[in-house]
């Protein structure tokens, strides 16, 4: 249960940083205005990529985060399945041997 806990923290991290990024890559108007046309435009095109590239690091932390712990979740499901049935048999089998 704490690794799917740090695994939610760990994608909390990296999603707020890369959204940081994602938003701190804005220039003002008035800065794009006094470029020329052509260099504005690579800007922006520029800003853009960042700001996607930024967006799907975010996604992929989480979409990770949520592949990683359903594969925990199933781990500690088959464990927890495992003990169940260990412990019926250890049950039943001192049950057979007490009394027959």
């Amino acid at each position: 249960m704490k690794a799917i806990i740090r695994n939610i923290l760990l994608a909390c991290l990296i999603s707020t940083f890369a959204l940081f990024g994602a938003l701190g890559q804005k220039h003002s108007r008035k800065e794009l205005a006094l470029l020329p046309t052509g260099r504005r435009a690579a800007i922006e095109t520029e800003a853009n990529k960042e700001m996607l590239a930024c967006l799907t690091v975010a996604f992929v932390a989480w979409g990770l985060c949520f592949w990683r712990c359903a594969a925990l979740n199933r781990r500690i499901n088959d464990e927890r399945e495992y003990r169940r049935r260990f412990n019926e048999y250890m049950r039943s089998s001192s049950f057979n041997r007490q009394y027959r």
